[in-house]
């Protein structure tokens, strides 16, 4: 029969609690130091993450600046929207012109009489199509040679010359219509008819023909204009080449009228250009003073505190931001940008009006470009932020020592684990040892006379 026991029995102890507390002591001083390794990696770990984080969003803000586009946006003023407006690119340069818009440039457009409809058979033969010297010799037979079937030949011709064929269809019956793809007096259309039966000879024009059987609706016409007295014209409606970097879209003819077309620098852009680096700059040296400072009262230190890595990276971005490329080159100091005893830059707003007043294209130039500020510093970010950087070796050793952690507390879990029945058996084995002794005692104290 099995025997039943009773921890504690024979002595009279709490033997699981006295287990419970011995397995507590052995395992407190290290848990404790595992835990604080753990806080400390995992703190130094977030404080990477957030300089990386920070560094990665000043990043960011850099793409813009390395574009000289971002500072060569040029203000457009125009006299009436309504007769036309302007682009300019920076090669423009800024001036004032005085703009007349004569004519609109429009698309040649013929059509027929009218038929009985759009499908009944017109007649056999070959209708030669020419735009601006290029001409396509569609075949129509006996087939195909409805209204409807000529339509079609015409717009899936491999060889069409730049015309749409369409229907419509009035009072007085259908009508083909055909419209010049493109604008333009070059782009005019000329349809000639050869061969087949003759039922084709609706379909005839030449440009100041005298037996065009096909009427005109719309004449090919150029664009024009007079810029500054100067005459300008335009297959198209938007006039490119008569001021360097600006393009007129013309909306509307309105001859005798002459308008205001003003061209200047986009000071406002480049100045926000300016502002934006310089805020997001102070944002990043914001972060690693936040992760690097001291509080002398408190004696608390941030967790990136003398950490060679940041402090490396930040100076590098320093030096950049306060060189000088050449005696001739701007600086940031010289556009009024400076760098506080805080580490943090200050912008002297009169001195960056001056600089951009004496020479605007210098502040894009400081900036974008090879060898431009931004350039610069993107190539820093870009360093730190890379896989191999001594920063990611850093993350990822703290992340092993994480993993090394989790596997040294499920060692720890497993050596108290033979601990605790160690000592369960132990003192179990002392507790019955004194019950034996208790009754032996017993035993004997029956036995002598009293």
């Amino acid at each position: 029969m099995a025997t039943i026991t009773s921890s504690g029995a024979g002595s009279g102890l709490d033997i699981a609690g006295i287990v419970d507390q011995l397995v507590a002591a052995e395992r407190a001083p290290i848990a404790s130091r595992l835990t604080a390794k753990e806080s400390k990696a995992n703190e130094l770990l977030s404080a990477l993450g957030k300089f990386r984080s920070s560094l990665a969003t000043f990043q960011d803000s850099l793409k813009g600046l390395k574009d000289i586009s971002t500072f060569q946006g040029r203000k457009i003023a125009v006299g009436d929207e309504k007769v036309f407006t302007a682009t300019a690119s920076g090669t423009s340069l800024p001036a004032s012109y005085s703009v007349e818009v004569t004519a609109l440039a429009t698309a040649h457009r013929l059509s027929t009489a009218g038929q009985p409809d759009a499908t009944t058979a017109i007649g056999t033969g070959i209708i030669s199509i020419t735009v601006n010297g290029t001409t396509s010799n569609i075949a129509i037979d006996g087939a195909a040679n409805s209204l409807n079937d000529i339509r079609n030949a015409i717009n899936a011709a491999p060889d069409n010359p730049g015309v749409r064929a369409t229907i419509v269809t009035g009072t007085d019956g259908a009508h083909l219509v055909l419209s010049a793809t493109n604008t333009g007096l070059a782009n005019a259309i000329t349809v000639a008819v050869s061969g087949g039966d003759g039922g084709l000879s609706p379909f005839v024009y030449e440009p100041g023909g005298l037996s065009n059987t096909m009427t005109q609706l719309d004449a090919a016409a150029d664009a024009g204009a007079i810029i500054d007295g100067v005459v300008v014209s335009s297959a198209t409606n938007s006039i490119t080449d008569a001021i360097e970097g600006v393009t007129l879209n013309l909306v509307s003819a309105n001859p005798g009228t002459k308008l205001s077309l003003n061209i200047s620098y986009d000071t406002d852009a480049a100045k926000r250009s300016v502002g934006n680096f310089v805020n997001s700059y102070n944002k990043l040296i914001d972060t690693i003073t936040e992760l690097t400072k001291y509080n002398k009262d408190t004696k608390d230190a941030a967790p990136l505190l003398g950490d060679s890595t940041v402090r490396g990276i930040r100076d590098q971005l320093r030096r950049e931001i306060s060189s000088v490329p050449g005696a001739d080159a701007a600086s940031l100091a010289s556009i009024g940008v400076t760098t506080q005893i805080n580490g943090k830059l200050a912008t002297d707003a009169t001195k960056l009006d001056a600089a951009i007043a004496a020479d605007f294209d210098s502040i894009g130039e400081l900036f974008s470009g090879v060898t431009g500020l931004a350039t610069r510093l993107d190539t820093i970010a870009s360093a730190t932020l890379s896989g191999a950087s001594a920063i990611a070796t850093r993350e990822g050793n703290l992340k092993t020592t994480l993993k090394s952690i989790t596997t040294q507390r499920a060692s720890l879990d497993e050596r108290l684990v033979l601990v605790r029945a160690r000592l369960n058996k132990q003192f179990n084995a002392m507790d019955s040892l004194l019950a034996q002794l208790k009754t032996t005692s017993s035993f004997l104290s029956a036995q002598l006379p009293s």
